[in-house]
């Protein structure tokens, strides 16, 4: 009877010890992950300039008034195993009409990005998705009209230029079609209408204007006793602001464009090393706004092309400096004209010890 005992305790024993090892081996690969796979979305000023109110993250407003380029975030975190794809829905609300939201992210987050077209506070809900983990979170957007007034530009890149607050446009030529451009910086379109003075004659400005902006057209005639004509245009741009400005034009004879020679002729009368000196360059016919430049041979150490009394006008129209090495310096003027006809010269100035 003993010996039936001890057996089955000694086998008792090893049945237990075998279930012990076989948990043992297991233990690892049943251990869960830490941390848990998990992803949510985040609201702070670090991952999307947002700020949390109430439970609603409320990201950064947006403007209808161009330039009204719009970009936000809707920010996600991920903790453990969670998926490199995270899709994005709408489940309530609407974002503002003109701005969208990408639908999956493999970063941090899907941008919501456009340009605003209407005015208000619009509140939604977006989920994110990433297999089975979920979170969502409401979200807010305010949209108004504030932005930087739409105005009318004078700048080079229409070939005007400002003086004492009159916006010059390029010379017309008599008989030869003009455009001159008036440019918003909303580039949104509006009206405008000749509020003072007069455009030269057989030039026109059309009551409303689109995207490129107003142009003053036609082929002009022959002015009166005074080139130059001066009109103030008033409108309003694309979202009823105000446009106002003061404009020149000068209509030219219609002539070849020329580089005028000094008296001197193309050799300049001698300068001297250490005395400082100016000549101007001349001109005739063509079409401003003019541009000079050096495009052949050398100025003399210590001159240099510069602007003088005529620019912008008649930019770069006059070398200047100080003189610091003698000899006979010979160079080549290349003259440009708004139009793009081009003369050059090539000239002598003889630098004395």
């Amino acid at each position: 009877m003993r010996q039936r005992i001890r057996a089955a305790l000694t086998l008792a024993a090893m049945v237990t010890t075998a279930a012990g090892l076989a948990v043992a081996a297991a233990g690892p690969a049943a251990a869960k992950p830490y941390p848990p796979p998990s992803i949510h979305l985040l609201c702070t000023a670090a991952a999307n300039d947002g700020t949390l109110e109430g439970g609603v993250c409320v990201l950064p407003p947006g403007v209808t008034t161009a330039p009204n380029n719009y970009s936000a975030t809707i920010a996600v975190g991920k903790a453990g195993s969670a998926g490199a794809t995270v899709s994005f829905a709408l489940t309530a609300g609407s974002l503002p009409p003109g701005l969208t939201m990408a639908a999956q992210s493999a970063g941090s987050g899907a941008p919501i990005a456009g340009n605003p077209t209407k005015a208000g506070t619009f509140n939604f809900t977006v989920k994110a998705t990433d297999g089975g983990l979920t979170s969502t979170m409401a979200y807010q957007i305010t949209v108004t009209v504030q932005g930087l007034p739409d105005q009318l530009l004078c700048n080079a890149a229409n070939g005007s230029f400002l003086i004492s607050g009159s916006c010059v446009l390029p010379d017309a030529v008599v008989g030869e079609p003009y455009q001159g451009h008036l440019v918003t910086s909303h580039n949104a379109g509006g009206a405008l209408s000749i509020a003072a003075g007069a455009l030269p004659p057989g030039l026109s400005l059309p009551a409303t204007f689109g995207v490129s902006g107003a142009i003053v057209g036609g082929t002009p005639g022959q002015p009166g006793e005074e080139p130059t004509y001066s009109f103030t245009v008033q409108g309003t741009g694309d979202q009823g602001q105000p446009l106002y400005q003061a404009y020149q034009i000068t209509v030219d004879p219609n002539q070849p464009l020329t580089i005028v020679l000094p008296s001197s002729g193309s050799t300049f009368y001698p300068g001297t090393v250490g005395q400082s000196l100016t000549l101007d360059f001349f001109l005739s016919g063509g079409a401003g706004p003019y541009t000079w430049a050096v495009v052949g041979g050398q100025l003399p150490p210590g001159m240099t092309l510069q602007n003088g009394s005529a620019a912008p006008r008649d930019a770069d129209n006059q070398i200047g400096g100080t003189p610091t090495t003698a000899g006979t310096f010979k160079f080549t003027m290349r003259l440009t004209d708004y139009a793009g006809q081009q003369v050059t010269q090539q000239f002598t100035l003889p630098i004395q010890p």
